[in-house]
């Protein structure tokens, strides 16, 4: 707080101390008995702050170091090949496993060093579960879907993209990035980089650029029962495939949606399907107004077969109407167990309070003390029969039932936030709530690229009564305008510090 002090510290300090707390109501003493307490805290730095030591001499503190290297490529060695005997792959893929690993811890390390935390790029933030989110995104994959040892290589390039590179923000970072990588295949895989990404540059010679058409996502053939996580190796059929999408998305829902299909658009919409796939997924999308956060994830959520859940904020909405609304939310996803895309954008935050129970969803995938004794019990009795049939041998105590229940809702349960990164907002939430970047895949939505500026224009200007000359010259002139008023919006931050944004919306416009 404002002087420096830690009020929670301070009254678990006072127990620590006295035993005893005053009742608010009456101020009347209140004896605590047998209690013992274990605590647990990251190291100060990052938004956490150092305890005081008045604090601290009622603990005996115990330090976990990090792991050694021999000990993370042994876990994650066991969780790889564990899965690869589970699901009969060809023993041939079992020494790519190792090299996964291997590979993936190097890039770990290397993405602590270099690509460090400032102000304007505060969620460069990595720990292990950066790392466990490129393993068990390669697990996503069934032996159906390999042709050869390249397409495992092809996944985890992919992988590593999706989890580091999604969330830079410019392009020095980027192309860093992309240069190690090559290193890594050239080292851990003995592979060409050319020769494994040949299919996506006509010219052989691969750049950063070409990189944004390597997908890999469960929607190529949505009418099938299995949907297999596998390479998208045309992107024309899967611009059909979305553009059916699209259609069936417009004509079951009130809001329709007029999206304009082109690359930079799919690369996202595959983003997100790819966070949808895994259970207990989470995104944190980042981007400025009209850059398509919300209909991609509209879009993802009806192609995943997902419901979407999205408050609805009006001028009385409050404290309660939200619990209430996290209530019903958590009663569909644990009790009925049906898929939900939780999608929250930063406008409908009326207090910091809600981030708080989006924080705890997001950790633990419950919001501390929502549901009142009587709720609680209720579910309890939902979930009993459940839970005898997922495993008729084990215990059913009141506790362990609704864990059963907050497990459910975690993998039934895709929290997404949309935010912008305009002002010093997001900035200040990140640090205050570290789970916005330790438990989502980070997604930072980049200005529109040429193609995608030429596709809309050209989308939009199509019901112009115009001729193809003028039409042509139409386009090019709005490119022109968009991309030169940003050129000029970056020197006038540069030489008079003052922002000025250039969104989508107002290209649209």
């Amino acid at each position: 707080e404002v002087y420096g002090a830690q009020p929670p510290i301070e009254l678990l300090r006072q127990w620590a101390d006295h035993s005893m707390w005053y009742d608010k109501k009456d101020t009347s003493k209140l004896q605590l008995i047998d209690i013992q307490m274990m605590a647990a805290m990251g190291p100060p730095g990052g938004g956490r702050n150092p305890i005081t030591p008045r604090f601290v001499r009622h603990f005996n503190v115990v330090t976990i170091n990090e792991f050694n290297d021999e000990t993370m490529i042994r876990i994650f060695g066991h969780i790889i090949n564990f899965y690869f005997k589970a699901e009969n792959f060809h023993p041939d893929y079992f020494t790519s496993g190792t090299m996964i690993v291997s590979a993936t811890l190097e890039v770990y390390k290397q993405a602590m060093l270099n690509l460090l935390p400032t102000p304007a790029k505060s969620h460069y933030v990595f720990n292990l579960r950066d790392f466990a989110r490129v393993v068990l995104g390669c697990l996503l994959i069934k032996p159906p879907s390999i042709e050869s040892k390249k397409t495992l290589v092809r996944l985890w390039v992919h992988e590593v993209y999706r989890v580091y590179y999604d969330r830079l923000v410019d392009a020095k970072d980027r192309n860093w990035l992309f240069e190690l990588l090559k290193n890594m295949v050239k080292n851990h895989f003995k592979e060409d980089f050319a020769a494994i990404f040949k299919q996506l540059s006509p010219s052989g010679k691969i750049t950063d650029d070409d990189m944004r058409s390597l997908m890999f996502g469960d929607y190529m053939h949505p009418d099938s029962e299995a949907k297999l996580y596998e390479e998208v190796v045309s992107l024309d059929d899967l611009t059909s495939i979305v553009g059916t999408a699209l259609d069936e998305y417009n004509n079951t829902h009130k809001n329709r949606m007029n999206l304009v299909i082109f690359r930079y658009m799919l690369e996202h919409l595959s983003r997100i399907c790819r966070v949808i796939k895994q259970p207990g997924g989470n995104a944190l999308l980042v981007g400025v107004g009209g850059s398509g956060r919300q209909s991609l994830t509209r879009l993802a959520a009806s192609m995943a077969d997902n419901d979407i859940f999205q408050p609805e904020i009006s001028k009385n909405y409050g404290k309660t109407e939200w619990r209430e609304d996290l209530k019903k939310l958590l009663k569909s996803t644990g009790k009925d167990r049906k898929p939900t895309v939780f999608l929250l954008t930063d406008t409908q935050i009326k207090q910091e309070a809600f981030l708080e129970d989006v924080d705890g969803l997001l950790n633990a995938g419950e919001v501390p003390n929502l549901f009142a004794l009587d709720e609680k019990q209720e579910l309890i009795e939902a979930v009993r029969l459940l839970a005898q049939a997922d495993n008729k041998d084990a215990e059913f105590t009141p506790l362990s039932l609704f864990n059963y229940f907050v497990n459910r809702c975690r993998e039934n349960l895709h929290v997404i936030l949309a935010f912008s990164p305009i002002g010093d907002a997001f900035r200040n939430r990140l640090r205050k709530f570290p789970s916005l970047i330790n438990c989502c895949t980070i997604d930072w939505f980049q200005a529109w690229p040429d193609d995608a500026l030429e596709l809309v224009a050209n989308r939009f200007l199509e019901e112009v009564h115009l001729e193809d000359k003028e039409r042509a010259a139409t386009i090019v002139l709005c490119k022109h305008f968009h991309q030169s008023t940003r050129e000029l919006s970056e020197r006038f931050k540069a030489e008079l510090g003052r922002h000025n944004y250039v969104t989508p919306t107002s290209y649209l416009e």
